[in-house]
């Protein structure tokens, strides 16, 4: 496989799956490479993203892994597609239920029945502090909570009742460099709220 950076991962309970992205400086990537978690080989099984894209994100449920949102440049391009690869047979697919809106540079964490979708930027210097839910038992998406500020670049974990997003930034107030983040926040998957 190609090296390339700003990909997203998800993973099943015998494969890691690499998808998207992009090489330096330019080029697009729709790869989803395959990491065998048994022996730690990896390949290109050619089941790959509908679309080239970067800066997406991916969460999982036991059954299929869910790559969502990126983007495209030089002309900055936001998108809202979710992509949904079957773990038993990794076949792709569009379901049709997208982010309620495009964006990138998100990230994503997950419950037993729910995907979160949190935070991101739908333009250039505009991030948001949504947190989009896809329920994993139908699919469909919904918005439920907010982040206490808006960021990208951020990342997530998890354990059995929380959810916690880490780091990235966000535009100052005034015109300028954006500013880097290091807080925090727990999500709470049993009342889906935010806190720092």
């Amino acid at each position: 496989p190609s090296g390339r950076e700003n990909l997203s991962a998800t993973e099943s309970s015998s494969y890691g799956y690499f998808g998207g992205g992009n090489t330096v400086p330019s080029t697009l990537i729709n790869t989803i490479s395959r990491l065998d978690l048994s022996t730690e080989t990896v390949s290109d099984p050619g089941k790959n993203l509908p679309t080239a894209t970067k800066d997406l994100v991916a969460t999982s449920s036991n059954f299929y892994g869910y790559f969502g949102g990126g983007g495209d440049f030089p002309t900055p391009t936001f998108i809202n597609t979710i992509s949904r690869l079957d773990f038993s047979n990794e076949t792709l697919s569009l379901p049709g239920n997208n982010l309620p809106f495009a964006r990138k540079e998100l990230a994503a964490t997950s419950s037993n029945s729910y995907g979160y979708f949190g935070g991101g930027s739908i333009a250039p210097t505009t991030e948001v502090s949504t947190i989009s839910k896809l329920d994993f038992s139908n699919e469909t998406i919904s918005n439920v909570a907010n982040l206490p500020s808006a960021r990208n670049f951020l990342t997530s974990a998890k354990n059995n009742y929380y959810g916690y997003f880490a780091g990235g930034s966000s535009q100052p107030a005034s015109p300028g460099s954006p500013s880097t983040i290091n807080t925090v926040t727990r999500f709470d998957f049993f009342s889906e709220t935010a806190s720092n």
